[in-house]
């Protein structure tokens, strides 16, 4: 159990990467997720071609889910895009909030655990503490709550999917699903978009598509089944912490680094750790 949750971090991690790719990519949010869907999808099919034989149904799901995909990463590089990586954080911190409320809505055999709505709201507390001096930015921060509530939705069908297939498999038809609702919304609603990456660019989205995409997100995939959808989503509010560091070290923000970083730093971490044993306790 120990080495699912080092994997787990070691995918968080990965994941506070991607606030800071998609911020040097100087594309519009729909296209970078066109790339990043678009290029993990071609190395997956190109890898996984020989086990890509499933059914209809579980293949129309999956790429159906590529949607769902598709609106959170376009909904998260947009809050970076429209405020800051900031302001993006704080409302991707609610993704256990919405995981402890839909759960019991969408899995028959959940229900609403008072331990974990609780623990949700404190760690999205811990969050807004560390970004509270960017709390003027509010159409970032609707636009990322709205990122973190898709989020939450796609992880709950995936903790369904990951029983049927292998991850790798389910992986390659939602990336192949996500690139193609991103080709149809740019080709309809922003026909006018830049598509043309410069060479910087193409680094950072070869980055994104390899490590932040292909790499995490089917190791997550892998994890369903032996993690909890929660569980998972919880660990992820790391996610802001690392993404903040990650600024510091490569933006030189030092000056996002204050004493309200620690300690909201300190609330999201002791959380996490204490998360296991209060729910232990909290079993019948």
């Amino acid at each position: 159990m120990a080495l699912h949750h080092l994997k787990l971090q070691a995918i968080i991690i990965l994941w506070g990467f991607t606030a800071i790719l998609g911020s040097l990519i100087e594309l519009s949010a729909p296209v970078v997720v066109l790339y990043r869907t678009g290029i993990a999808a071609l190395l997956m099919i190109a890898w996984q071609r020989k086990r890509l034989a499933i059914s209809y149904k579980e293949a129309v799901i999956y790429l159906l889910t590529g949607l769902v995909i598709a609106g959170h990463w376009t909904t998260f590089f947009l809050a970076v895009k429209i405020a800051n990586v900031s302001a993006c954080m704080i409302g991707i911190a609610t993704l256990s909030l919405w995981t402890a409320i839909l759960e019991p809505l969408l899995v028959r055999k959940k229900r609403l655990r008072l331990l974990d709505v609780t623990l949700g709201g404190i760690v999205g507390l811990g969050v807004m503490i560390i970004f509270k001096t960017e709390a003027h930015l509010g159409s970032g921060l609707l636009v990322a709550l709205f990122s973190a509530f898709l989020a939450a939705l796609f992880s709950i069908f995936n903790s369904f999917y990951v029983k049927k297939n292998h991850h790798h498999v389910i992986t390659t038809y939602e990336m192949s699903g996500a690139a193609l609702f991103c080709a149809l919304f740019i080709f309809f609603a922003a026909p006018s978009s830049d598509l043309t990456p410069n060479l910087a660019d193409w680094l950072w989205l070869g980055l994104l598509s390899v490590f932040c995409t292909i790499v995490a997100y089917s190791q997550y995939i892998a994890l369903l089944h032996h993690l909890s959808v929660f569980t998972i989503n919880f660990a992820s509010n790391l996610e802001p912490v690392y993404g903040i560091l990650f600024a510091a070290i490569f933006f030189r923000e030092y000056q996002s680094l204050n004493a309200e970083f620690w300690l909201g730093a300190i609330i999201i971490i002791a959380s996490i750790i204490l998360y296991p044993f209060l729910k232990e306790k909290s079993s019948p």
